[in-house]
């Protein structure tokens, strides 16, 4: 059966790729220069962190991700049809509504660079992770197999993807295929999975029967957080009935 996702879990993954810092009402503009200052500072810190950390080689490469994720805050932050702000033009940088947005999504930012170089006690691949461009997978690991529920909202319209299942995961690598699963549905899915340099690089082959237009799965997802019982749980259920959960 295909993942369909509830108009609950649309909307709460709409939400939740917005700004960080979005509140009933937009900030003024002092109240908006301000987060964004505090979550610039941050991710500044964590930048700075990496940079201590990582090889120099590995830093290298992260540093031409880092420009390509610049150009994507800016790209939704100045955006009308993200921020909700009136008028079709690019919104200038001083912009309350553009300072808002870029702090919310420098906040996500600031949460993959730190787990970039986070020392996890558990070896295992179970945990929440994210790519920082609106893409975010739980991950259960049991013996050799990935239990997993990937979700993306991306681009400043809001495109939104889901999909649940169980890849075959042998070391460093996994795979993932839905042939079979729906008797309807004609072209097979693939998505893989590469672990590398603490980053789950995922790619999809025909996914677009999961999500919108532009609302690939393709990234480089790191773990920012453990998943408790009840998560894992949840991740595993969902992975087996091939349904998205609920949030």
């Amino acid at each position: 059966m295909r993942n369909v996702l509830s108009f609950l879990t649309l909307l709460l993954l709409a939400i939740g790729s917005g700004a960080g810092h979005a509140q009933d009402k937009p900030l003024d503009a002092k109240a908006a220069k301000a987060a964004f200052d505090k979550a610039d500072h941050a991710l500044n810190e964590a930048w700075a962190a990496a940079k201590k950390a990582l090889p120099e080689t590995e830093f290298n490469k992260l540093k031409e991700d880092q420009r390509a994720w610049v150009d994507y805050r800016d790209y939704l932050a100045r955006s009308p049809m993200y921020t909700g702000a009136e008028g079709q033009g690019e919104l200038p940088l001083d912009a309350p509504e553009y300072l808002e947005a870029a702090a919310g999504l420098e906040d996500m930012r600031t949460e993959w660079l730190k787990a970039l170089i986070h020392e996890w006690k558990d070896e295992t691949l179970t945990g929440y992770w994210t790519d920082s461009y609106g893409g975010n997978i739980e991950v259960v690991e049991r013996e050799g197999h990935l239990h997993f529920v990937i979700q993306c909202v991306r681009g400043p319209t809001s495109h939104v993807g889901g999909l649940a299942g169980i890849a075959v995961w042998n070391a460093s690598i996994g795979w993932y295929s839905d042939k079979g699963l729906d008797k309807d549905k004609t072209d097979e899915t693939n998505l893989s999975f590469i672990l590398r340099d603490k980053k789950l690089e995922i790619i999809g082959a025909n996914t677009g029967y999961y999500h919108g237009a532009r609302a690939y799965f393709d990234g480089n997802y790191v773990k920012v957080k453990p998943l408790d019982v009840k998560s894992q749980t949840k991740i595993v259920k969902a992975a087996k009935s091939g349904e998205v959960p609920e949030e």
